[in-house]
């Protein structure tokens, strides 16, 4: 019986030693791939460049704005001076990048959607959120409200005036609303009456004011539905939009 116990002892010895040679050994093949990745991340010769994620901004643009890495360690590059540099094209609003080991560099550009067209005389140029400005790309026209009464200038200025915020916070409130966007034309801004629209259809003049577009788009939505559905948009000359709880109409 004795002897017995000690061939017992003996086989759960043994296992216990495979055991700790197992997991010696799938620790070593572990940290060995993951040390071989960053060896090898860091010493790959960068053979490739390339950029997604962009409609508006064409590749020459993106590669004309970036000291070109191609043929160094990627080591030896600063990825973030070459997404900061992106971000000064106009439409570039972030970038991410990543990079495999076959040497293949990868800017994943996001970009800004334009949100009106600035209109001044015969110059035209859009304007994203934020108040950045941006060229109109041949091909690439979007369907987005014309603005008066702002500067347009080069590409990349920013407006951020009082004005310009106001009439950026209702463009925002308008395109979340499909009556609001679909209906709406041309924004401009005075003084007097703030926020002003015209329609698309018959350009009837909707004075929406300053602040709380919120609300005052969701009243131009029902008096939309409502009212303009049944009576005609043609019968309107204007609709104010300033005042809580009520509506104010001119009829031609």
């Amino acid at each position: 019986m004795p002897k017995k116990k000690s061939h017992k002892k003996r086989k759960k010895n043994r296992r216990g030693w495979s055991s700790l040679l197992w997991l010696f050994f799938t620790a070593t093949l572990v940290g060995g791939g993951v040390y071989a990745g960053i060896y090898l991340e860091k010493n790959t010769v960068i053979q490739e460049v390339r950029f997604q994620g962009n409609s508006f901004t064409d590749d020459s643009t993106l590669t004309a704005a970036i000291d070109w890495p191609v043929g160094m360690l990627a080591d030896s590059v600063q990825f973030s001076g070459l997404a900061e540099s992106l971000k000064r094209v106009p439409y570039v609003q972030d970038v991410s990048v990543n990079m495999n080991i076959r040497g293949t560099l990868t800017f994943n550009i996001y970009e800004r959607d334009p949100i009106a067209m600035l209109v001044n005389g015969n110059r035209r140029m859009y304007v994203g959120e934020g108040g950045v400005k941006l060229p109109i790309i041949p091909g690439n026209i979007q369907n987005v409200p014309l603005l008066y009464g702002f500067p347009v200038h080069s590409a990349g200025d920013t407006l951020s005036s009082y004005e310009f915020m106001q009439v950026e916070a209702f463009l925002s409130e308008a395109k979340a609303n499909q009556v609001g966007w679909i209906t709406i034309s041309e924004v401009a801004w005075n003084e007097r009456e703030g926020v002003v629209a015209l329609t698309h259809e018959n350009g009837v003049k909707l004075i929406f004011g300053r602040d709380n577009f919120r609300e005052k788009v969701r009243n131009w939505e029902a008096f939309y539905t409502n009212v303009v559905a049944g009576k005609g948009i043609q019968t309107f000359s204007s609709v104010d939009l300033r005042f809580e709880g009520q509506v104010v109409t001119q009829h031609i």
